[in-house]
């Protein structure tokens, strides 16, 4: 599998794939230093990951487990960007507008 390119210059800053847009929700909620990001952000943005590697389990992606572990570890690399675009393509296009959408709300 090769790995579609996450992070595309498109001259005034960059087009961000899905996969890409999970990764760096993941580094929010997993980084150690993380004191600038609220606790509703923090448990918005968990829910956010957990709705998307829930969708791709029931659509069959098998390495759930492996990746939240990853996620939780905060790792990156080749490894977890092939993962992550796996598990979004099985989460589905319907998913990710969801969970994109659900981003763009304010908390109340």
């Amino acid at each position: 599998m090769t790995t579609q390119p996450m992070f595309k210059p498109n001259g005034d800053g960059y087009d961000i794939s899905p996969a890409g847009v999970i990764l760096i929700i993941a580094g929010v909620v997993y980084d150690e230093d993380r004191a600038t990001t609220s606790r509703a952000g923090i448990q918005k943005f968990t829910r956010l990951i957990d709705d998307v590697l829930s969708a791709a389990r029931a659509n069959g992606y098998p390495h759930e487990d492996i990746l939240r572990t990853l996620l939780a570890r905060n790792e990156s690399g080749p490894r977890m960007m092939q993962m992550m675009q796996a598990a979004c393509d099985a989460a589905g296009s319907a998913i990710m507008d969801t969970v994109i959408g659900r981003m763009k709300q304010k908390e109340n």
